[in-house]
C-alpha cells in the first residue's frame, strides 16, 4: 500500500563511548551464573540483559541463591513489581537487575557502572543500546558479552560489525581472578 517507502536510520556504525571496556568471556554453561554472580560483586551496580523473559526470571533466581541480590524485570510482570524492582536498583538496594530487552526500554538510571549480555545481542544496534547504559558522563564502564561455545561464531560477526574484531574471546570461571576488576584487565594485552 506504500509507494517507494524510505527508511532511514541515524545510528553510529562503531562504538562512540571511549570510557567502555568491552570484554567478551567464554564460559561454560553450568558456571555461568556463578560468572556473573562473580562480575556483579565485583561492581556498584550492574543491568543484565536476557533475551527472554525466562531467563530474565531464573538468572535473577540463580544469583539470588548465590547471595547477589537481583531482581527481574520484564513485560510479564505487574507494573507494580516492575516498579519497585526499579526503586530498588536505583536506590542501590539491589547489586543486580536482569531486564529483557523489550522492559529495558527507556530505562534511566545512572550510575550503571557494568552492563552484562547474559545472551549474546541478536546484531549490533542491540549492543550498542544495551551496552549505552554504562560508561556515561564522562565515568568508565564495562561492557561484558557471555557466550557458550556454540554462539561463538555469531559473537565474531557482532564483533566484526562493531569494530571490535582485536578483543578476543577468553575463557573464563567463576573462580578467575580477572573477574574481580574487569576495567584494568585487558585481554588484548594477555
Amino acid at each position: 500500500y506504500q509507494t517507494d517507502p524510505i527508511t532511514q536510520e541515524v545510528v553510529s556504525e562503531s562504538v562512540t563511548v571511549e570510557q567502555m571496556h568491552h570484554r567478551f568471556l567464554k564460559v561454560h554453561e553450568m558456571d555461568k551464573a556463578k560468572v556473573a554472580g562473580a562480575i556483579v560483586e565485583a561492581s556498584n551496580r550492574t543491568l543484565i540483559f536476557s533475551n527472554t523473559k525466562r531467563h530474565a526470571d531464573r538468572l535473577a533466581d540463580d544469583l539470588n541463591k548465590l547471595d547477589v541480590s537481583a531482581a527481574a524485570i520484564h513485560g510479564d510482570l505487574p507494573q507494580r513489581a516492575r516498579e519497585k524492582a526499579l526503586k530498588r536498583f536505583s536506590e542501590g538496594k539491589l547489586q543486580a537487575l536482569v531486564a529483557s530487552d523489550v522492559a529495558a526500554r527507556g530505562l534511566d538510571i545512572d550510575e550503571i557502572d557494568t552492563v552484562i549480555h547474559w545472551d549474546p545481542p541478536p546484531d549490533h544496534k542491540t549492543y550498542l543500546h544495551r551496552s549505552g547504559r554504562t560508561a556515561r558522563a564522562g565515568t568508565a564502564g564495562v561492557a561484558v558479552t557471555l557466550l557458550k561455545w556454540n554462539e561463538e561464531m555469531a559473537v565474531k560477526l557482532l564483533q566484526r560489525r562493531l569494530g571490535l574484531e582485536d578483543h578476543p574471546m577468553v575463557e573464563v570461571f567463576s573462580n578467575d581472578p580477572r573477574l574481580t576488576d574487569l576495567t584494568s584487565w585487558d585481554p588484548r594485552n594477555d
